[in-house]
């Protein structure tokens, strides 16, 4: 064998030999960290309740809706989406280019617009849910739970 040969054949032998020596895999191996084993308690566990979801018609464009906590009462007592709410209200009160109509909480859409400063503005408040249906919704909601 040649030198050059018999150095690379040694660099080989060298990295295996030093990687033989750790042997180890992980961090944790290194630490002696306990691998982990599950946990057996005595305390009896509740299983979940699960909520029974109602699919409802929209009454505004009548596709399902297919998440109720997304959903509004419209005034009739029927659901409608979220999306169908933004786009009725756009289409009565014709936002001007830098308005936009926004959802601000508790059942109310605002008409959002900026003022000479530049800082965002509230130029309507539009209630669109009174607080009797949004409660009279969670109630719904909270009868369809069952174990």
């Amino acid at each position: 064998m040649t030198q050059t040969k018999r150095q690379t054949a040694k660099k080989k032998n060298k990295k295996k030999v030093q990687s033989a020596i750790t042997g180890f895999s992980t961090l944790n191996q290194v630490a002696g960290v306990p691998k982990p084993s599950e946990h057996h308690s005595s305390i009896p566990v509740d299983t979940p309740k699960r909520i029974r979801e109602p699919q409802p018609v929209c009454s505004y464009c009548g596709k399902e809706i297919e998440n109720i906590a997304e959903a509004f009462t419209a005034s009739d007592g029927s659901y409608v989406h979220f999306d169908c709410v933004i786009s009725r209200i756009k289409e009565a009160e014709r936002p001007k280019e830098d308005e936009t109509v926004s959802y601000i909480g508790s059942g109310n859409f605002a008409l959002i617009g900026k003022d000479e400063e530049g800082r965002y503005k509230i130029i309507k408040t539009i209630p669109f849910e009174t607080p009797d249906k949004t409660k009279a919704m969670k109630e719904y909601i909270e009868s369809l739970k069952e174990l």
